[in-house]
């Protein structure tokens, strides 16, 4: 089968395709394509098919507000040279004005697709259609539109990638509604998974719907930091390694994963059970918004949530700031604070004391087995659960 666009109009308009090679060409000089295959994947798929509008923030507006952006009102020169960025584009926002779904950066898809490795002919099953852009290059690397499965939770969104990819690869594809978490059993077993939307833990249904000798790729993605993962499954073991690559996807829409939230006027309204004051050369809070600590933290303290923030105190000029560290379900929370002229951060510790101990265990935990970055971990799938593991240390991932 042609795997071209079969739109007349698209395959002779000279501007697109003149974009499309400017695209590549940035992503060959990054590195993130580098195999022909790919390069010609990227070439051939018409990125506007998939996204006749999208969402931008409005950088003037102090809401900073989204504005819908559509190929109907606005130049068509103009149009493709804003969807040919190596840019991430909001395809869907909520009523809460919320994006809940996009086309993902393309320098982002290209190290994805290369990492999963698609050979001629494999059958893949991709997590989170979106757009449908993604499932036409898979479509055209295996080279059989039929071998390709993507299941998508929202149905109108489902329903519109199912017509654009049938009117650019003609039939073939098969589009599902449903949750991503259960994958799809149906056209199990597939060589090849990839998720899309980032997920808190690696579903026990994609690894049993994936081949003996098969790969699968997604964003591991903890309540503080995510890590690109890739997982391979052989006849006697299910393990996976992470890249240095950053990923960054919107969640995987689920109700079998979900971040406890915390209300945090609630919770520090409770009693506080302990104050103290660290000292200047104390790990806290920088150690907080390490990016190392931060992945080891969430996988040590499951849930394990920080913000931080500043206010004007009231009277006065002076500046507080504000870093708090919450964990959901115990309900416990630190909060260290001090003022703008002072050197010295106080802390109090809100439902149990034993947080705060908590916190400073797991960073000597974290420093015992080398302050590691995500690279140097390993997942493990055993009988007794799904683990990440980083010297002597195994910590267990929520199984679904």
């Amino acid at each position: 089968m042609n795997m071209a666009y079969r739109s007349s109009h698209s395959t002779q308009d000279e501007f697109a395709a003149h974009l499309r090679q400017q695209l590549v060409d940035v992503l060959l000089q990054s590195g993130a394509i580098r195999s022909p295959v790919l390069e010609q994947a990227f070439l051939s798929v018409p990125r506007e098919a998939f996204v006749p509008c999208f969402y931008e923030q409005e950088t003037t507006s102090r809401t900073m507000a989204w504005k819908l952006v559509s190929a109907h009102e606005m130049r068509r020169e103009d149009y493709l040279a804003a969807v040919y960025r190596n840019a991430s584009l909001v395809t869907k926002i909520d009523e809460r004005r919320w994006p809940v779904s996009s086309s993902s950066l393309p320098s982002i898809m290209a190290t994805m697709l290369e990492a999963l490795d698609m050979q001629p002919g494999q059958r893949v099953l991709e997590i989170g259609t979106g757009s449908g852009y993604n499932a036409a290059l898979l479509a055209t690397l295996t080279g059989t539109p039929e071998q390709v499965v993507t299941i998508e939770r929202d149905a109108p969104l489902a329903a519109q990638a199912r017509h654009v990819l049938e009117q650019v690869l003609g039939p073939g594809v098969t589009v599902v509604v449903g949750d991503g978490v259960v994958g799809w059993q149906p056209s199990a077993p597939y060589d090849r998974i990839i998720a899309t939307a980032s997920a808190a833990t690696l579903p026990m249904a994609w690894v049993e719907q994936l081949h003996s000798g098969g790969r699968l790729v997604m964003d591991l993605q903890g309540s503080l930091a995510s890590s690109f993962l890739v997982v391979e499954k052989t006849a006697e073991s299910v393990s996976g390694h992470f890249l240095a690559e950053p990923l960054h996807f919107m969640p995987l829409e689920t109700e079998a994963i979900s971040l406890p939230q915390a209300n945090i006027a609630s919770l520090l309204q409770q009693a506080c059970q302990m104050t103290f004051v660290l000292e200047n050369d104390d790990v806290f809070p920088d150690a907080l918004f390490d990016p190392a600590f931060r992945w080891f933290l969430q996988w040590r303290l499951p849930d394990c949530q920080i913000s931080k923030r500043k206010h004007v105190q009231r009277g006065t000029a002076s500046e507080i700031h504000t870093i708090l560290v919450v964990e959901p379900k115990s309900k416990a929370l630190v909060r260290l604070q001090k003022q703008q002229e002072e050197a010295t951060w106080r802390g109090e510790v809100y439902g149990s004391a034993l947080f705060w101990q908590e916190l400073q265990q797991a960073y000597e935990a974290f420093h015992v087995v080398g302050e590691p970055h995500q690279q140097r971990y390993q997942l493990v799938v055993e009988q007794e659960g799904t683990f990440l593991v980083i010297g002597s240390l195994k910590l267990p991932l929520t199984r679904t």
